[in-house]
């Protein structure tokens, strides 16, 4: 049985006759037909001498004819039966030819070969040639017409044409340019650095207001004493649970919890001595001054922050924790430790505050007081 081969492009060829090809060149068949017909490709370009082998010679007929190189005409070499037709024309003629040319030897012919191919006109002489070769003398014999029909179309290969981009073209592709690339990063160096400054300040306005520490230091002491006393539970979440076990845990608090009444007592014994006591008295006692234009309509502050810290690290302190751990079991979450250092905290931050406003509050009742002599005197008059 003959062997089977196998010519023509790849392109056209459908995937039952390329993985056919796959087998016979013992690769990989598998992937879809421009896989394969890249493999094929890939495969006979790596190994060249497959082309020796009959079964695959016709799949190398187009490479071969491609990577020829096409020499110019002014690199060709004539031959003897051009010259001898030449010959025969000027006898005819009676015109003589002259080839003034440099002789073609075995070592110039090399060295043309290797030479790079470059774009060219036919020299003069070489030109009249060719144009007595396109238009003979009539005669009956004809048979170096024919052979210098089969020669000339060589001279009128043309090299690949070689394209220029235009000027105008290339000064209108934008550059890149540094100094818009530090311009850049220096605009988004300071737009970062305005807005860490506002979130700064914005920070430091709420944390320097007695009231504001004041409510910060209740709200951990809720939220720490809530994450002890709740037994929380937690939900599992898996966002991707055929591809893996990606997720997250959400904590959520029993119901029965806030059915107990040991969960209330103890908020109650802790909100006592923290929050309603020391509100009731920064309510009612205030130590500011009062700050208004007119002396005889004093605005009073409705809540004193300075009074309900120092009332609340009274309360910690004075607070009958040790009698009620009787009646309720772990009635103080935090301990007399923790308690007293987070009341004397906000009472110091309080006392700083009030310290460093009091210069102002002195100054303005004395001001107030200046201006009421002054528009009772009568006029002409000197205090």
């Amino acid at each position: 049985m003959a062997p089977t081969t196998y010519s023509g492009a790849l392109q056209p060829k459908k995937k039952a006759e390329l993985l056919e090809i796959a087998l016979a060149l013992d690769i990989s068949e598998k992937g879809t037909k421009e896989e394969i017909q890249a493999r094929i490709k890939k495969h006979l370009d790596d190994n060249p001498h497959l082309g020796d082998n009959p079964a695959f010679t016709g799949l190398f007929g187009r490479r071969k004819r491609s990577v020829q190189p096409h020499l110019p005409s002014s690199c060709s070499v004539p031959s003897s039966t051009s010259e001898s037709a030449a010959d025969a024309v000027a006898k005819k003629t009676g015109v003589s030819v002259k080839t003034n040319g440099p002789v073609h030897t075995r070592a110039s012919r090399r060295s043309a070969v290797l030479d790079a191919v470059r774009e060219g006109t036919p020299v003069p002489e070489a030109r009249e040639v060719s144009m007595m070769f396109k238009n003979p003398p009539l005669s009956p014999e004809e048979p170096t017409s024919t052979l210098i029909a089969t020669q000339t179309p060589s001279r009128g290969i043309a090299g690949p044409l070689v394209t220029s981009t235009p000027r105008s073209v290339l000064r209108n592709i934008p550059k890149p340019s540094i100094q818009l690339a530090t311009s850049a990063f220096q605009r988004i160096q300071t737009d970062t650095r305005q807005t860490a400054n506002k979130l700064l300040l914005a920070s430091r306005l709420v944390l320097s207001n007695s009231t504001n520490v004041w409510l910060i230091s209740v709200l951990l002491e809720l939220l720490y004493i809530l994450y002890i006393v709740i037994p929380w539970k937690t939900i599992e979440v898996i966002l991707f649970p055929v591809a893996s076990n990606l997720g997250f845990s959400i904590y959520y608090p029993p119901l029965a919890t806030f059915a107990s009444p040991t969960f209330w007592m103890i908020l109650i014994h802790w909100a006592g001595p923290s929050i309603i006591i020391p509100a009731i008295f920064g309510s009612l006692v205030s130590f500011h001054p009062a700050i208004s234009s007119t002396a005889r309509a004093p605005r009073a502050s409705f809540f004193d922050p300075l009074t309900a810290s120092v009332i609340r690290v009274a309360a910690q302190y004075a607070y009958p924790y040790d009698a009620l751990k009787h009646t309720t079991e772990c009635i103080d979450i935090l301990g007399p430790k923790w308690r007293l250092l987070d009341a004397s905290v906000a009472a110091a931050l309080a006392f700083a505050e009030a310290i460093a406003a009091a210069p102002g509050a002195y100054a303005d009742p004395k001001q107030r007081q200046r201006v009421t002599k002054r528009s009772t005197l009568p006029e002409g008059t000197m205090p």
